[in-house]
């Protein structure tokens, strides 16, 4: 059996060393800041998103409010309903940010939905506003991912610069943003969807970023010797098996790889709250960090 070469980032460990700074950056505000996670549907590995999220919450001092929609306990809501509550986490002194955790049922408009976050507690950075603003420099907050694989990234030590990135996206016209800042960390950065000419692609990626929903797709075969792998992919395979979206095997060729689960969802869910505290800070009018 080959020998594993590549070195696995730890998001668990990195994540918990976060939230013990979040802690203690709370301890000293007016209030406790406040997060509103909307759930709607019944996908799985969005009920685990919250879950884990309600978890670190409650390990840091933010107040963490639930609101479920459209699933087994209050199956018949409606997107006119959940715009409204929207509106009022808006108008809530006490909320910080709001996020609705994706993906949702296709009968919702998404975008509609999205699009009703205030700016100012679009904790995700989801809205065209903020994305905007991020794209021309001119940023509000980050995505809690792209801080995510940035602090990732940064954990290798590698020099990065003139290096070829990949994004293998299932939707690459959101990963404009990861481009972005990929390509502000010096790397030459490309987007792509899977098709016939993905292993050709792969192979020549120096740093490659999986985010598609599908199991074990990215092989050893496609990944090319030495490079960085980081996989975003969560896939409930059985009752409690969670996958990424590249196989494990590529750890034999691979430099660094970010393991799923441990990877970059605990470093995604302390970035959100590191956001989160951040807007608060905001409206407290403390100076953030």
């Amino acid at each position: 059996m080959p020998k594993q070469t590549a070195k696995i980032i730890d998001g668990k460990t990195i994540a918990e060393k976060i939230l013990l700074g979040l802690k203690n950056e709370i301890s000293k505000l007016k209030r406790p800041p406040g997060l509103a996670v909307i759930l709607i549907g019944e996908d799985e590995a969005s009920k685990l998103y919250v879950r884990n999220k309600k978890r670190a919450c409650e390990k840091v001092g933010i107040i963490f409010h639930s609101y479920f929609c459209g699933g087994e306990f209050c199956p018949n809501s409606t997107e006119n309903e959940i715009l409204k509550m929207i509106d009022f986490l808006n108008n809530d002194p006490s909320i910080d940010g709001i996020i609705v955790q994706l993906p949702i049922p296709k009968k919702f408009n998404v975008k509609k939905i999205i699009e009703r976050i205030s700016p100012v507690k679009d904790v995700d950075c989801f809205t065209e506003k903020n994305k905007k603003k991020y794209l021309a420099g001119k940023k509000f907050i980050t995505s809690p991912l792209i801080l995510a694989v940035e602090e990732a990234l940064k954990h290798t030590d590698q020099n990065l610069k003139g290096k070829e990135a990949l994004i293998v996206a299932k939707n690459p016209t959101y990963s404009e943003m990861r481009k972005k800042d990929l390509e502000k960390l010096g790397l030459k950065t490309n987007i792509t969807s899977v098709n016939s000419t993905l292993s050709e692609k792969t192979k020549k990626a120096d740093v490659l970023v999986a985010i598609l929903g599908q199991s074990n797709l990215i092989k050893k075969s496609m990944t090319k010797p030495g490079a960085i792998v980081i996989d975003i992919g969560t896939n409930l395979v059985s009752e409690k098996k969670w996958t990424g979206d590249v196989d494990p095997k590529v750890a034999e060729v691979a430099s660094w790889l970010t393991p799923v689960p441990g990877g970059i969802g605990p470093l995604t869910v302390a970035f959100l709250l590191k956001n989160t505290v951040e807007l608060a800070k905001k409206n407290q009018n403390e100076p953030s960090k």
